[in-house]
Order: C-alpha cells, then sequence, then structure tokens
C-alpha cells in the first residue's frame, strides 16, 4: 500500500501530465523521470542504499569484464562522451577502484584497470542490490517486473547513436 507521499506523487504527476498533454496521451518522459528521481533518492548520500553509485558500479564492472580499455573505448561502451567517461574515471581513481597506467604496447595509450578494492566494492554492492529492487520494485508482480525489464531493455537499444550526454 503506497504511502502519503507516494500517493501524493503520483497524484502531482497525473496533474502535470494532464497540463501537458491535454489529449490525454500518457506523457512517459515524465514518468521516467519521475522513476529516474526515486531511484536516485534511493540511492543519496545518508540512506542505506548510498553505496549504490552507478559510476562506482559501471566503470569497475566494465572494466573487470574488459581489462585494459582506453578511456574512448570505455565511453563507447558506456553510452557516453569521452569527457564524462573521464570525469567518470577520476572519480573511480580517487576511490582506489580502478587505476590508469601506461600501455606497454603504445606509450600514447592509457590502459584502465580495475583494482582489489573495485572488485571487492563490486561484490558488495552485489549483495545490496536484490534488497534495494525490493524496496522501489516490491508493488510491482514477478511479471510485471520482467515486462518493464524488457521494455526498458527495448527503450534503451533503440536509442538513437547508442550515445547519450550525462
Amino acid at each position: 500500500m503506497p504511502g502519503r507521499s507516494a500517493t501524493r506523487l503520483a497524484a502531482g504527476v497525473r496533474l502535470i501530465e494532464r497540463a501537458i498533454s491535454p489529449g490525454g496521451d500518457p506523457v512517459l518522459g515524465l514518468y521516467l523521470f519521475t522513476a529516474y528521481v526515486r531511484l536516485a533518492r534511493s540511492m543519496r548520500r545518508g540512506t542505506r542504499f548510498a553505496a549504490i553509485n552507478p559510476v562506482a558500479i559501471g566503470v569497475p564492472a566494465l572494466l573487470r569484464a574488459h581489462p585494459g580499455l582506453s578511456q574512448t573505448e570505455l565511453a563507447g561502451l558506456m553510452g557516453v562522451e569521452r569527457m564524462t567517461a573521464g570525469l567518470q574515471v577520476k572519480q573511480c581513481i580517487r576511490e582506489g577502484l580502478v587505476t590508469r597506467r601506461r600501455s606497454v604496447k603504445d606509450r600514447r595509450r592509457y590502459e584502465l584497470q580495475v583494482t582489489q578494492k573495485g572488485i571487492a566494492n563490486l561484490r558488495r554492492i552485489a549483495q545490496l542490490i536484490p534488497v534495494h529492487e525490493q524496496s522501489l520494485f516490491g508493488a510491482l508482480t514477478p511479471a510485471e517486473r520482467r515486462t518493464l525489464y524488457r521494455l526498458l531493455r527495448k527503450f534503451i537499444d533503440a536509442a538513437p547513436g547508442g550515445r547519450h550526454r550525462g
């Protein structure tokens, strides 16, 4: 059963939707943005899920699967601009999750590697994810979760150019 603040939020979103879509067509972007805000709030500092940081997960996870990537290659896998990937790599280096070394094969190139601390962090986060998922999506049945997952995958896979800024 949704709490009072969730009910108010849902009512507010529907009011906004009516204002920007007088014909009654659904405004999916509004709902995706609202869902994103809820997700982001659940992971902010001071919450029990603060360790679930997309940067601290994504960069080390990709480098664990593909050790030695360059920043440009990493940006391509992440679907972000090279500068954005660079900022995320810098954060991970500062936190000790990733290292950057000059390539022995090509001295102009830097290779990125996940550290043991980065791997340990991924393991710790993997234990938090099921609890976090339940806190966010507990109102959905398993079939509804699978449907949402399938639709979001389709939406992401169809992104023009496969890149987003961010």
